[in-house]
């Protein structure tokens, strides 16, 4: 069996590594994404009901590569963030007019993420999506790397430079690169559902730190919101088995009026929530991004965007490499990616951790230290400033010059 040459072969084809496919394909390079689901089915889990929050950089990303335009239609702005604490005095306010912006970040539908990669994907010439299809096997040689995509419609061989695991937390292509990963369990389970406010959002975003663990309630269109309940597997199993009025008492108890009488929901989906960590971000004609990376806890939304980034600077070194004559999935090549985006990884995880562990603290005096700050936040304005800088992703340079053709 001949196999078809590629300068970059993509092991899963959902937001992540959708995006980077689309990515690719608008510098020039030839691209293959191998996915086991379709997007069409009901099980693929990139593209299911959730509701995404994109960050500036993530923006940024889109527009270099030609999408953010396609998505203006789904995207609902977020104009406010509230920030508090339940049982707490003390909150922190960020408001984008304020800060001299459009929008501090953007809600998206995966269904409409999803759409819009897919169709730029089956428009592009330059990029072969597999699906479904399965990696199955690969082999590195000294030039190359040539893996074995196997699905309904047969096997297909694939070579080329460079072989991207972007098949999520669990990857079996990370796996049987024999990359090392740290699995962290974060004990807690997520309940994602859409609510109906008595009161439009007008744009206004809330994280708060209940006493059971953090919710964030996010505009979403037609003046509902999306909620993200991060909880114990037990009460998350409680809170997604009981009737919806039970349940929305639940919710107004923890959360309060702010958004006046919570009316109704839809239905509530729990998803287990673990951290990932892999010590060593590629090598060996083989690169990892997104969650295969890196998994996050849902706190603060950094998961996907930080993710973007990853296919981002891919990108950057893809089209480098190959301006130049050069080979993308050479050691000098990989070894730039790993530095590049060692120190943008370990301070979100950072960041995203220390949001997690410091409101779990329990007793009065650590509550009025969190309260302090909060206050202090939303009125200290540099701290407010580089604050948003880091929840946007603004805190190293995204590429972006390489990105455009």
């Amino acid at each position: 069996m001949s196999a078809r040459e590629y300068d970059v072969i993509i092991a899963g084809g959902g937001l992540v590594g959708g995006a980077l496919a689309c990515g690719l394909a608008h510098v020039g390079a030839r691209v293959a994404v191998i996915e086991a689901i379709p997007p069409s089915h009901a099980e693929q889990p990139s593209f299911d009901e959730r509701t995404t929050a994109l960050a500036p950089s993530t923006r940024n990303i889109f527009t270099a590569w030609g999408l953010w335009s396609d998505l203006a239609g789904a995207i609902t702005p977020i104009r406010h963030i509230h920030c508090s604490e339940q049982g707490v005095l003390g909150c922190t306010h960020l408001d984008a007019e304020a800060e001299g912006t459009d929008a501090l970040g953007w809600l998206a539908p995966n269904r409409a993420l999803g759409a819009t990669l897919n169709r730029r994907l089956a428009a592009t010439a330059g990029a072969d999506v597999y699906t479904p299809a399965e990696l199955t096997s690969l082999e590195r040689r000294a030039q190359n790397i040539t893996v074995t995509a196997s699905g309904a419609q047969g096997e297909h061989l694939l070579r080329g430079s460079l072989l991207v695991a972007a098949d999520g937390a669990r990857s079996r292509t990370r796996d049987m690169a024999g990359f090392s990963v740290a699995m962290q369990d974060y004990r807690q389970s997520a309940v994602i559902t859409n609510v109906t406010p008595s009161r439009h959002h007008d744009g206004w975003a809330y994280e708060r730190f209940t006493r059971s663990g953090p919710m964030a309630v996010l505009p979403i269109s037609e003046g509902h919101s999306t909620v993200v309940w991060s909880l114990s597997h037990t009460a998350a199993a409680e809170r997604a088995s009981e009737p919806d009025e039970v349940f929305l008492a639940q919710m107004q108890k923890a959360f309060g009026y702010r958004l006046g009488r919570l009316k109704e929901c839809t239905q509530r989906h729990v998803y287990p929530l673990h951290g990932v960590h892999a010590p060593r971000l590629a090598g060996e004609r083989v690169a990892l991004a997104g969650n295969a990376a890196h998994a996050l806890h849902p706190v603060a939304g950094q998961g996907l965007n930080l993710s973007l980034r990853d296919a981002a600077e891919l990108v950057e070194i893809v089209h480098s490499a190959l301006s130049a004559g050069e080979d993308p999935g050479a050691e000098p090549a990989l070894a730039r990616y790993s530095q590049r985006r060692r120190a943008d990884i370990e301070r979100t995880r950072a960041f995203t951790n220390s949001l997690l562990r410091g409101f779990a603290i329990p007793g009065r005096f650590p509550r009025a230290v969190r309260g302090g700050a909060l206050f202090t936040l939303s009125r200290c304005g540099p701290a407010r400033r580089a604050f948003i800088r880091l929840a946007a992703g603004e805190m190293a340079p995204v590429p972006k010059a390489a990105c455009q053709k």
